[in-house]
């Protein structure tokens, strides 16, 4: 996957978007009608890994932050 300009200026500024709180990015989830599954394959990681965002254990980082933050907003636009 190829960063986009924006992509680099972020990273070096550390500019990220923000994410809702984990109660929030279960129920966007559940709203799209979609699995921790689904989810993770979307965002190239394993189900494990959104079920411990969801529960708020553990926060997404660096390229997985900017994707897993896309995806809850194509959730959102989808729901």
């Amino acid at each position: 996957m190829q960063s986009t300009v924006a992509d680099k200026i972020r990273s070096r500024k550390r500019v990220r978007r923000s994410i809702p709180a984990p109660a929030e990015r279960r129920q966007i989830r559940e709203d799209a009608k979609l699995t921790q599954a689904e989810v993770a394959d979307a965002v190239g990681v394993t189900p494990q890994a959104v079920a411990l965002w969801e529960s708020g254990r553990r926060t997404p980082r660096g390229q997985l932050f900017d994707r897993y933050a896309e995806a809850l907003t194509a959730m959102r636009e989808s729901a």
